[in-house]
């Protein structure tokens, strides 16, 4: 790393240099629920830390969802999602949710939840949660973008944010 005022700069293309620079962004831990298009299948989700309110007028939302796992199959798949901001204090749900696909289903039988008026889970305790139905995917490389057009907010339980921010979570301490 450079000292002082200086940088190192590297070529865009430098995978290992572009994650090093990825992990220092500091960003919210979401977990982001769906309802299969097909109601025969179960409830699934994933973690994502790649998410942002793109509108207030209409609201939208985007999630940045991994090629390389389940997650852009299971959202390609949604009829409805809905993106949890988790508490501090959910550390174990952030984790549960990261395990591939296979291992994820053992969380739903004990999980708190509530459901919105799509169906779609929300996860109780976490701080809330916007419900949308999908309005349409982006391919972005080695990920997909998916924009959602909000149906309903959910206010949870007030609380700091789990913060996910160089390889370790966290929360925000106020200046």
């Amino acid at each position: 790393m450079a000292e002082g005022n200086a940088f190192e700069t590297f070529a865009a293309s430098d995978a290992a240099h572009y994650r090093t620079l990825a992990r220092l962004w500091a960003a919210s831990v979401t977990v982001v629920t769906v309802r299969p298009g097909d109601p025969a299948r179960p409830d699934d989700g994933f973690t994502a830390t790649a998410f942002l309110t793109v509108s207030i007028d209409p609201p939208i939302v985007l999630v940045s969802a991994s090629n390389a796992s389940s997650a852009a199959a299971m959202m390609r798949d949604a009829g409805a999602f809905a993106v949890n901001l988790l508490a501090r204090d959910q550390r174990s749900l952030a984790d549960a949710f990261a395990q591939p696909h296979e291992h994820r289903n053992f969380v739903w039988s004990d999980l708190p939840i509530v459901r919105d008026p799509a169906g779609v889970a929300l996860l109780a305790g976490s701080l809330g949660a916007f419900s949308a139905t999908v309005r349409g995917f982006v391919d972005a490389g080695d990920h997909t973008l998916v924009l959602g057009d909000v149906t309903a907010l959910h206010l949870g339980h007030p609380g700091e944010a789990l913060v996910y921010h160089d390889r370790a979570y966290g929360s925000v301490d106020p200046l």
